[in-house]
């Protein structure tokens, strides 16, 4: 309103800078007072037009205002957790968490509502996946996600708030293993890292969401083409902290190098081609 406002002032303040030399021009002229006035009426249609339509620009913006307000009061009354959640994050869906958890005592029995993810939280989620049959990782991953929003949905409905006991419900625990979801979401690496390198030698870490195996091709031609013949280093552990070691490499030679990590489920994750180069003799 304050910019539309200061547009209205502006367009006053041009007018009279340009009504300005028309005057001073009359004054000094023989110009007619019909054409004085013409002029003037002339920069009142325009000024009458600018305020039309900025009449329409501010009808537009509360028509905008309304709907914002209408989408935010739809958000309310929609309970989810939309995002992935681990240890050390904080924040209201770390809480809203802790809420859920804590309709269980057996889960959370602590039932801290502190809204940091620290031991006792991951303790418990752990307890929750365990209990929906999904693999204790601890953290709040993609099928966990999945899991307490679809309870979420069974249990609280278009309340948009938490039941008591709604891990304990019992149309909720029918549906605590009763319908498995089918894994087809591949794991998250990251922090891919090449570390401890020598002249012959390098140590390749990562991270994913959920345990995998682990995988590394490596080249000294790019781009990295994967086949038969690609050298490779590989783990069958499935794991969340990934490390492989490269040896019998080329002193001052730089390597390029593919990390792939597949799930329990098959679900495979491979990263964009990386590098990395050994040191001189």
């Amino acid at each position: 309103m304050r910019k539309i406002l200061g547009i209205i002032l502006g367009s006053a303040v041009v007018l009279s800078v340009l009504t300005a030399p028309i005057l001073t021009q009359a004054v000094s002229s023989t110009s007619t007072i019909e054409e004085l006035i013409a002029s003037f009426q002339e920069q009142i249609n325009k000024l009458r037009t600018q305020i039309t339509e900025l009449n329409t620009q501010l009808e537009a913006l509360r028509q905008a205002q309304s709907e914002v307000k209408e989408t935010v009061k739809e958000a309310k009354g929609t309970l989810q957790i939309i995002k992935q959640l681990s240890i050390g994050m904080t924040g209201e869906e770390v809480k809203q968490l802790q809420e859920i958890l804590a309709t269980d005592p057996d889960v959370y029995p602590e039932g801290l509502i502190t809204g940091y993810f620290g031991r006792l939280t991951e303790k418990a989620v752990k307890k929750f996946q365990k209990k929906v049959c999904l693999e204790e990782v601890g953290l709040v991953g993609p099928k966990t996600l999945w899991k307490i929003n679809e309870l979420l949905t069974e249990g609280a409905g278009a309340s948009g708030k938490i039941p008591p006991g709604l891990l304990r419900a019992p149309g909720i625990l029918k549906k605590l293993c009763a319908t498995s979801t089918p894994d087809i979401i591949a794991p998250i690496i990251s922090a891919v890292a090449a570390t401890s390198t020598t002249a012959t030698s390098t140590q390749i870490t990562w991270l994913t969401n959920e345990k995998a195996n682990s995988k590394v091709w490596y080249s000294t031609s790019t781009p990295l083409v994967v086949t038969t013949s690609t050298p490779a280093v590989s783990s069958s552990d499935f794991v969340l902290n990934h490390s492989l070691t490269l040896s019998n490499l080329t002193a001052s030679t730089t390597y390029y190098y593919l990390i792939s990590s597949a799930d329990k489920s098959g679900n495979t994750a491979t990263t964009t081609e990386k590098s990395f180069m050994t040191l001189g003799q």
